[in-house]
Protein backbone atom coordinates (compact mmCIF):
# COMPACT_ATOMS: atom_id res chain seq x y z
CA UNK A 1 0.00 0.00 0.00
CA UNK A 2 1.41 3.62 -0.72
CA UNK A 3 1.19 5.46 2.82
CA UNK A 4 -0.68 8.86 1.63
CA UNK A 5 -2.00 11.69 3.36
CA UNK A 6 -5.47 10.89 2.46
CA UNK A 7 -4.86 6.80 3.15
CA UNK A 8 -3.66 7.69 6.75
CA UNK A 9 -6.77 10.02 7.20
CA UNK A 10 -9.02 7.10 6.12
CA UNK A 11 -7.37 4.56 8.29
CA UNK A 12 -7.45 7.02 10.94
CA UNK A 13 -11.27 7.66 10.62
CA UNK A 14 -11.84 4.02 10.33
CA UNK A 15 -9.93 3.76 14.09
CA UNK A 16 -11.38 6.64 15.26
CA UNK A 17 -15.30 4.96 14.79
CA UNK A 18 -14.43 1.26 15.59
CA UNK A 19 -12.73 3.19 19.26
CA UNK A 20 -15.75 4.99 20.06
CA UNK A 21 -17.81 1.97 19.58
CA UNK A 22 -15.66 0.85 22.91
CA UNK A 23 -15.43 3.68 25.16
CA UNK A 24 -18.25 2.43 27.48
CA UNK A 25 -15.50 -0.55 28.69
CA UNK A 26 -13.64 -0.23 31.66
CA UNK A 27 -10.70 1.49 30.78
CA UNK A 28 -8.62 -1.23 31.57
CA UNK A 29 -10.19 -3.61 29.11
CA UNK A 30 -10.55 -0.61 26.70
CA UNK A 31 -7.50 0.40 27.10
CA UNK A 32 -5.79 -2.89 25.89
CA UNK A 33 -8.22 -3.32 23.07
CA UNK A 34 -7.47 -0.31 21.70
CA UNK A 35 -3.84 -1.01 21.82
CA UNK A 36 -4.39 -4.06 19.95
CA UNK A 37 -7.18 -2.50 17.36
CA UNK A 38 -4.88 0.05 16.61
CA UNK A 39 -1.53 -2.24 15.88
CA UNK A 40 -4.15 -5.08 14.21
CA UNK A 41 -5.34 -1.76 11.76
CA UNK A 42 -1.84 -0.56 11.03
CA UNK A 43 -0.89 -4.11 10.01
CA UNK A 44 -3.93 -4.57 7.71
CA UNK A 45 -3.64 -0.77 6.77
CA UNK A 46 0.43 -1.68 5.63
CA UNK A 47 -1.12 -4.85 3.26
CA UNK A 48 -3.93 -3.10 1.56
CA UNK A 49 -3.98 -3.25 -2.29
CA UNK A 50 -4.48 -0.41 -4.09
CA UNK A 51 -8.53 0.75 -4.31
CA UNK A 52 -9.06 -1.46 -1.17
CA UNK A 53 -10.12 -0.30 1.86
CA UNK A 54 -10.48 -1.16 5.12
CA UNK A 55 -13.89 -1.26 5.29
CA UNK A 56 -13.88 -4.08 2.52
CA UNK A 57 -11.42 -5.87 4.01
CA UNK A 58 -12.39 -5.93 7.94
CA UNK A 59 -15.93 -4.89 7.77
CA UNK A 60 -17.50 -1.31 9.13
CA UNK A 61 -15.81 -0.36 12.32
CA UNK A 62 -18.71 -1.25 14.34
CA UNK A 63 -17.80 -4.54 13.10
CA UNK A 64 -14.35 -4.63 14.03
CA UNK A 65 -15.14 -3.21 17.22
CA UNK A 66 -17.50 -5.39 18.27
CA UNK A 67 -15.22 -8.69 16.61
CA UNK A 68 -12.12 -6.43 19.24
CA UNK A 69 -14.57 -7.31 22.30
CA UNK A 70 -13.53 -11.13 21.80
CA UNK A 71 -9.62 -10.63 21.83
CA UNK A 72 -8.96 -8.99 25.17
CA UNK A 73 -6.57 -10.50 27.20
CA UNK A 74 -7.93 -8.67 29.98
CA UNK A 75 -10.66 -10.66 29.81
CA UNK A 76 -9.22 -13.88 29.15
CA UNK A 77 -9.08 -14.81 32.95
CA UNK A 78 -12.47 -13.68 32.82
CA UNK A 79 -13.98 -15.81 30.27
CA UNK A 80 -11.67 -18.75 31.33
CA UNK A 81 -13.64 -18.65 34.76
CA UNK A 82 -17.04 -18.45 33.56
CA UNK A 83 -17.06 -20.28 30.45
CA UNK A 84 -16.05 -23.35 32.38
CA UNK A 85 -18.48 -22.68 35.85
CA UNK A 86 -21.66 -24.71 36.33
CA UNK A 87 -24.52 -23.00 35.82
CA UNK A 88 -26.36 -21.67 39.09
CA UNK A 89 -29.47 -23.60 37.98
CA UNK A 90 -30.34 -26.13 35.52
CA UNK A 91 -30.43 -24.97 31.62
CA UNK A 92 -32.36 -26.43 29.71
CA UNK A 93 -32.21 -26.61 26.02
CA UNK A 94 -34.68 -27.81 23.15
Amino acid sequence: MTDTPARRDQVAAYRDTAERHLADLLEEIRLDLVAGLRAHLADVAADLRPGETLERRLGSPEECAAAALGYSTVLESFQHDHATATPPRPVYTA
